[in-house]
């Protein structure tokens, strides 16, 4: 596989993700045994796994001055929107906004207009 072809791959949740949909359908199988993985996968390591497909992109005007300030108002403005808890610096807001995306299968680009 080329190292710039996009997959659509994701960590399978359960084990009968593993078994292909015909021997599901011919063996009646439909449980959903839960995989626990040893040892949860850090923030970075459960973005790489996440395809460039699922992306949240957030813009964000860099303008004149402090590029912090416009940015924490963008980000703010987007947890407001989808109803989450803010915190009082910018690089808190963006660390519970990575891990809120990657609950979501999805993860975080920022974009500077």
């Amino acid at each position: 596989m080329d190292c710039t072809t996009v997959s659509g791959w994701t960590r399978p949740a359960t084990l009968e993700e593993l078994i292909p949909p015909e021997l599901k359908e011919r063996w009646g199988i439909s449980t959903a045994t839960q995989i626990i993985w040893k040892g949860a996968p850090t923030l970075d390591i459960a973005e790489r796994e996440i395809s460039d497909l699922n992306v949240i992109e957030i813009r964000y005007s860099k303008g004149t001055g402090q590029r912090g300030a416009k940015l924490d108002a963008r980000l703010r403005e987007f947890m407001r929107q989808n109803k989450l808890d803010t915190t009082h610096s910018c690089d808190a807001n963006l660390a519970k906004l990575r891990r809120w995306a990657v609950t979501q299968g999805k993860k975080i680009r920022l974009i500077p207009e």
